[in-house]
Order: C-alpha cells, then sequence, then structure tokens
C-alpha cells in the first residue's frame, strides 16, 4: 500500500541485500524526495534523509523523527494526504538535526495545544550544547557534505517530556515503548510496538557501517552500540524503520542484519582494547586490524563513516586523545615542521621534486604529510600539487566523511 503508487521501499531493501547497487542510502540527496509508504492503515515509513515514521489514528497522529527543516514541507503535504490532521505526539530518537530540524513546522502546521514532544533527557543537554557551537557545526556541515557555506539552525524544539531509561507512550490502542541507549549520540532512543510488530532504530541502523566515528563529533560508542543492537533483535520484528534507507521486512532478515551488525562493532572495540592493552600506539592499531570477510554486508560498506575512524573512536573512549606517540603530544607548528621539510630538502624547488617522485610511486598519503605542513609556509607555491594530492585522495574514499575533509582542503 502506498500512496505513491510506485516507491516501495521494501523492495529497494530486497534489491540492496542482493547485492544490487543503487543510490547511497545515507545521502544528503535523499532528503530533498519524500514519499510515504503505508505499511497498514494506521503504520506510515516516510522517505527523507533522516527518516519519519507515522502513527494515525483517525486524524490524530504521532510522529517518530521529523526530518530535517527543508524537507519539512513536504512531510506535511504527505501527512495531509495520508489523514493526518492533528498531531498529538513527537517523538526525538536523538538530538541530530536531520532528525528533529522540521519539528517547528511541523508543530504550527498541526496546531495542537496537547501535542507534547518526548524525548531522552540528554537531548536537552545537547540542544544547549549546539547553541554554544553553532558556527563548528555549520563548518562540520559544510565540510562533510560539500555545501556552499556553513548551515546550521540557531533555534531547537525542546522536548516537553524526557525519560531517562524506558518510556511508554499509550497513542489509542497502540503502546510504543522508548528504550534508551549509546551509539551514535548518548542522548539515542529505539522504539518497539508490539501491535505493529516494528522496530524503529533511530540512527542504530543507517544502511551504512555504523556512524560511530565521525571524526568531527562529541564521543560516539562503539560497544554500547553494539550491545544495543544486541537486544533490538530479540524483539524478532517484522518491520525495520531505520534512521536512514529503505524500510526492512521479514523477521529472518532483520535479526540477520541486527546480529551481524552487532557482532562487527563488538568486534571492533574488542580488538582494538586488545592491542591497547599490549601497548600499541593508536597508528599501530590503524594497521594492524581490518574487519574479518564475514562483515562484508551491503549495509556495513563505509559510505558514510569509515572503519579506521571506529578505531579511533575506541580509542578515545577508552584511551584519551594521546595517539601513544610521542612527537604527536606537544608538536611544533605547521609552519615550523614545513621550513624543516623545505631546509632540508635544500629549498622548495626540490622537495617539489621530491614530492613529484612520490606521487609517481602513488604514495599520496606520505605526500599529504609533507604538504599540509610546507603550505603553511608556501602556500601559492606549493597550491595545485596540494590540490592533485587531495583530489586523488578524495576520489580513492568511499566514506562521505573522508571525502568531504579532502575535498574541503583544495583550495579553489
Amino acid at each position: 500500500m502506498n500512496i505513491d503508487n510506485t516507491y516501495d521501499p521494501t523492495n529497494i531493501s530486497k534489491k540492496y541485500l542482493s547485492g544490487e547497487k543503487f543510490t547511497n542510502q545515507v545521502s544528503i540527496e535523499q532528503g530533498f524526495s519524500v514519499e510515504l509508504y503505508e505499511v497498514s492503515e494506521k503504520l506510515a515509513f516516510i522517505k527523507n534523509f533522516g527518516n519519519v515514521a507515522a502513527f494515525k489514528e483517525g486524524s490524530k497522529g504521532l510522529l517518530i523523527d521529523t526530518g530535517m527543516g527543508v524537507s519539512s514541507n513536504q512531510v506535511i503535504n504527505k501527512l495531509k494526504e495520508w489523514g493526518v490532521d492533528e498531531i498529538e505526539y513527537i517523538i526525538y530518537t536523538h538530538g541530530h538535526v536531520d532528525h528533529v530540524g522540521g519539528a517547528d513546522l511541523i508543530v504550527n502546521a498541526f496546531k495542537n495545544d496537547f501535542l507534547k514532544i518526548v524525548s531522552h533527557e540528554k537531548v536537552v543537554e545537547r540542544f544547549n550544547r549546539y547553541k554554544k557551537t553553532i558556527g563548528y557545526n555549520g563548518i562540520i556541515n559544510q565540510r562533510q557534505f560539500g555545501l556552499p557555506a556553513p548551515v546550521f539552525p540557531s533555534e531547537f524544539k525542546y522536548p516537553d517530556i524526557t525519560y531517562s531509561d524506558t518510556y511508554e507512550i499509550n497513542f489509542h490502542d497502540s503502546v510504543i515503548k522508548l528504550i534508551h541507549g549509546k551509539g551514535e549520540t548518548d542522548d539515542a532512543t529505539y522504539l518497539y510496538s508490539e501491535k505493529e510488530d516494528a522496530i524503529f532504530t533511530g540512527d542504530f541502523f543507517i544502511w551504512s557501517l555504523p556512524n560511530a566515528g565521525n571524526p568531527s563529533k562529541a564521543q560516539r560508542y562503539v560497544g554500547s552500540w553494539g550491545e544495543v543492537l544486541r537486544d533490538m533483535s530479540q524483539y524478532n520484528v517484522e518491520y525495520l524503520f531505520p534512521g536512514h534507507g529503505p524500510l526492512i521486512q521479514g523477521k529472518k532478515t532483520i535479526r540477520e542484519i541486527l546480529v551481524n551488525t552487532s557482532n562487527c562493532l563488538l568486534w571492533i572495540e574488542e580488538n582494538v582494547l586488545k592491542l591497547m592493552n599490549e601497548g600499541n600506539s593508536l597508528r599501530d592499531i590503524q594497521k594492524k586490524i581490518s574487519l574479518p570477510v564475514e562483515f562484508n554486508q551491503p549495509y556495513l560498506v563505509s559510505s558514510y563513516d569509515d572503519f579506521t575512524f571506529l578505531i579511533n573512536s575506541v580509542w578515545r573512549q577508552y584511551g584519551g586523545w594521546y595517539s601513544g606517540i610521542p612527537s604527536e603530544l606537544k608538536p611544533p607548528s605547521l609552519f615550523e615542521i614545513g621550513n624543516a621539510y623545505i631546509d632540508m630538502a635544500g629549498g622548495k624547488e626540490n622537495l617539489l621534486l621530491f614530492l613529484e617522485s612520490l606521487l609517481a610511486e602513488k604514495k599520496y598519503k606520505e605526500a599529504s604529510v609533507i604538504i599540509d605542513a610546507i603550505s603553511a609556509v608556501e602556500p601559492d607555491f606549493y597550491r595545485d600539487l596540494k590540490n592533485l594530492i587531495y583530489s586523488f585522495l578524495a576520489d580513492q574514499e568511499p566514506s562521505l566523511m573522508a571525502k568531504g575533509i579532502y575535498n574541503f582542503n583544495i583550495d579553489t
């Protein structure tokens, strides 16, 4: 059942799981193509960059997340077409703006003096922190998504009701259970509805290697994320509503996906900690471990986050920010390092020739270490080479975050 007639996310999921290639489901473009798929007369999946789930009883609705602010009007139109005239609850799975950014417009479109927004208590802390770092988060979004300018909201729709561990909402004849867990964030909620036989994961599942290592964000929780997914798998549901990407149907398929993703995250944390306890530095660990072939699954591809970033996240959670390499504890400025490189080479022209020889041998990462430092000394002289290095590295990366950082450092 689908009011758009052609869009069926469950078929997309089946094709993706069978190995068929299609558009990256964790791409910003998904936020500009909103669709509504009716799972039942009382439950709908709304495709967005940050997905929305909608319960309906008569003309009254309950939403799980709101999607991005820029697509709010599309979400509102889809809900009204589906017969929703009034919203009683909005539940935030977490406080990221792609999941809560549409709240203000949606609240105003479905006016109800009794409407309540519900979230984990730490969403309040997140919004307060965001207000202190609007500029920085705007730069993150610009860099991560290749935007022309920094973009980040300055106001947030705070929750009316918060909870700590678990909470239940009775929406007419549906009981919706909210469960807190740490994963991508410390304010995350996933939801279970026995009547609808459905789990609503938020960003605990996103059709990609879990986003547990973003280099520009606050601490993420690799092992805890794995434990949450293991717990989630025990509900044995028919439908999985992900935070990003298409809806999944089928108890066996859903359980397998959740268990495999859980095992992947727990394997990463276990093996990083093992090497940490043996005294390895962060760089040693990055070199020594790689994902086993059993985790080569279409829903564990590094299309958004990167495997090595998850290693860094485990290190940071348990070992702090010191990498274990003494020269990185209190390093000199890039300008000072750059001058040392140029002096060692006998001049900037000689160093240019050396760097060109590295590129001829395809040693772009080695060259990037040098180019960062010498560009601080001679930015104009080395600009073309720097652009060549970072363009190449960006092209080689599967993950959106790595691509974004490399591309952001290309001078135009």
